[in-house]
């Protein structure tokens, strides 16, 4: 072995945040394995927040917590999915479908996701 070691880049999700995630999740652990996956959204209020739940349940998530915020008038929902395997192509379309759908909803805000190590 020379001097410098190749290594694959790691797979990109097309958001530096989400590839700084991944990232970090690669380094502690492996990447294969299940875990636990939970996103973040905001809304303005009770109504937007049940729609959204209404549509992450129909895309197959879980709902953790649904209510008012710590702080503010806003509502929290807290979608997650046990046993996920996380990859490059599962971040993205979940990403997609998360910021989607706060856009569709007045008042609404994807607020990232986080996932077991």
């Amino acid at each position: 072995m020379g001097l410098f070691s190749r290594r694959a880049p790691m797979p990109t999700t097309g958001d530096p945040e989400d590839d700084e995630l991944f990232a970090l999740i690669a380094k502690k652990s492996d990447i294969t394995a299940p875990r636990h996956w939970v996103h973040y959204l905001y809304f303005a209020d009770e109504r937007g927040a049940r729609a959204a739940c209404a549509a992450a349940v129909d895309h197959g998530w879980l709902l953790q917590r649904v209510g008012a915020a710590a702080a503010g008038e806003e509502w929290i929902v807290i979608a997650e999915r046990r046993d996920a395997v996380v990859t490059p192509e599962a971040i993205r379309d979940a990403r997609a479908f998360f910021a989607g759908l706060a856009a569709s909803i007045h008042g609404g805000e994807y607020d990232g996701w986080e996932a077991s190590l």
